[in-house]
């Protein structure tokens, strides 16, 4: 068994109200969710109705009828009149007649039967597996706004404590200010900064709250912050998920064009029988009531002889299947190029990750120096807040790769079909 193996390395680790499996455990009772279960469930019920047709059919059935002319409570053929006219029997006829009975039908030969329950089987197949992957498209998408939360929430981090230093900053510019060293137009350049800095803060609590209401629309849970998360499970690539659909529909295609073959070419056998009472006040002699028994059974054969129709329906299905063929086939290699580029993003992205958390040191020691030289007067206030931007996008880097990496790994556990609910913790 293949499997992808990749470390994640995880910055702060905090005890909060939740974590990641709650929010997996919750979108699992969402309205989503138990959508795609009664869609599975229709599915499979789909299934026995057509395994149902092998049962046979009772139908009860009662009526009163009043007719303008003398009408027959069953057949009668001319010798069994005579008979009854000789011993004065009545005949069985009347304008009121009351019916009650029971029809029974049951299959003994329909061919296509067991081709239309084979494509039923794959439709309820197919039911399921889209079922989960919706619900892998879910947690993946779960996944990828609290690795995006988690960036953010560091980014405020990066952010605030930069605001700080240019706090500090600006204190002691204005000693120099008023001392007259420095020009005022010193302290106007920090307030830009610091207000820019403002803006990317409230920039960021807007797209936390789009991700928060994101999260909440998938579990009915509002986070106040990311949940951390850290990689349990390796990725087992033994099969591709998102292609069994395709794969089920080529099936289901092929079954239903037996079917329609064999609903074309061969006969049907069925058995009928049905027996009834029928009841009239009174008779054309005598006026006295009359009960009659009459039923039958029977072996119906049908045989198709030209329908040119059902054979152009065929050529249709037959049409279908080529496309299914064709469209799996496209999808493959779509999802053969996509992997590939994902596990190679992650290899890069883990690579990348090691030389951006080297970055954020040397570029905090670097800011230290800066702060040194501007202090002394051997810097620029320019060339200073660069060292000071320079650290929150060093921060901001490689806080972005690490939600880039748990991105990736969600697409390719859903392409796979892992439940992210056992991989991610």
């Amino acid at each position: 068994m293949k499997k992808l193996i990749f470390a994640i390395p995880i910055l702060t680790m905090h005890l909060y109200a939740t974590d990641i499996t709650e929010l997996f455990n919750s979108l699992k009772n969402q309205p989503t969710t138990k959508i795609d279960k009664l869609s599975s469930k229709s599915a499979s019920l789909m299934q026995k109705k057509i395994t149902s047709t092998y049962y046979p059919t009772f139908d009860m059935f009662a009526s009163y009828t009043h007719y303008n002319s003398l009408t027959g409570l069953k057949p009668i053929d001319p010798l069994a009149t005579a008979e009854r006219l000789s011993k004065k029997e009545p005949l069985p006829f009347s304008k009121d007649i009351t019916n009650i009975g029971l029809k029974i039908s049951m299959p003994i030969f329909i061919k296509e039967l067991s081709s239309l329950s084979e494509k039923a089987n794959y439709l309820s197949k197919n039911a399921k597996i889209k079922k989960k992957i919706n619900f892998l498209q879910n947690e993946a998408i779960i996944v990828g706004a609290n690795s995006s939360l988690e960036y953010f929430h560091n980014l405020l981090i990066a952010l605030t404590t930069t605001k700080k230093s240019l706090q500090k900053t600006k204190q002691d510019i204005a000693i120099s200010v008023n001392s007259g060293k420095m020009a005022g137009i010193a302290l106007d350049k920090i307030d830009v900064k610091l207000n820019e800095i403002e803006i990317s803060i409230n920039n960021i609590e807007i797209q936390k709250n789009n991700l928060i209401s994101q999260i909440k629309s998938l579990t009915n849970i509002t986070l106040e912050k990311y949940v951390p998360m850290y990689l349990e499970k390796n990725i087992e690539t033994d099969n591709i998920l998102l292609l069994k659909p395709l794969q089920n529909n080529i099936k289901a295609t092929f079954s239903d064009i037996q079917a329609s073959k064999e609903k074309r070419y061969y006969p049907k056998v069925a058995f009928n029988t049905m027996y009834k009472k029928s009841y009239a006040p009174d008779n054309v002699q005598d006026n006295r009531n009359l009960k009659e028994d009459y039923g039958y059974y029977q072996i119906a054969l049908s045989m198709p002889i030209y329908d040119k129709s059902k054979d152009i329906d065929i050529q249709l299905k037959e049409i279908d299947l080529l496309k299914n063929q064709s469209k799996l086939e496209k999808t493959k290699q779509e999802l053969d190029t996509q992997i590939k580029f994902l596990k190679q993003e992650l290899l890069l992205l883990k690579k990348s990750q090691k030389l951006k958390k080297t970055n954020i040191s040397k570029e905090e020691q670097l800011l230290k120096y800066a702060k040194i030289s501007f202090d002394e007067g051997r810097m620029t206030q320019e060339d200073y807040m660069k060292y000071e931007d320079d650290v929150v996008k060093a921060k901001s880097e490689y806080f972005q790769t690490q939600a880039q990496i748990w991105q990736s790994i969600s697409k390719l556990a859903v392409i796979y079909g892992n439940d992210l609910t056992e991989i991610i913790k």
